[in-house]
């Protein structure tokens, strides 16, 4: 017996009838469950950070992909990053530079400890899209 298969007006693949939701499905459940996350991201980042639609993926661009500090690459979405003190958006950070970098010490790197200084001196956000204020406070 053969298996009906589709091809996904998407990611163009071809795939078994079971990865639609229904008998007229175009889009595989994987590809409806990306966009899914990345509206949720995307909704997100906006309703907190203050960032426009778009700008998120901007920044990103901007800054290479990259995380601002270590400049690794990640497969998730990079932390947007900002002072706890005035709200501003400072960049887009992977998780273990935002959340850890100053608990865990700079991982012995003194270029990460140069980078992460110039980092706070001259964020990228401020300086490529204009400023940008956390929810949370009021900028001063």
């Amino acid at each position: 017996m053969a298996t009906e298969t589709r091809k996904c007006t998407r990611c163009e693949k071809n795939r078994a009838a079971r990865f639609y939701s229904g008998p007229r499905g175009r889009i595989c459940l994987t590809c409806q469950r990306k966009a899914r996350r990345k509206s949720s991201h995307e909704s997100r980042v906006t309703a907190t950070y203050g960032l426009a639609s778009g700008e998120y993926g901007e920044l990103l661009a901007k800054q290479g992909g990259k995380c601002a500090i270590c400049k690794g690459t990640r497969k998730s979405n990079l932390d947007v990053d900002h002072c706890h003190k005035t709200g501003l958006v400072r960049g887009l950070l992977c998780a273990r530079c935002n959340r850890q970098l100053l608990a865990r010490g700079l991982r012995d790197s003194p270029v990460i400890a140069r980078s992460a200084a110039e980092y706070l001196e001259n964020p990228p956000c401020p300086r490529l899209l204009g400023e940008r204020w956390y929810s949370g406070t009021s900028p001063r």
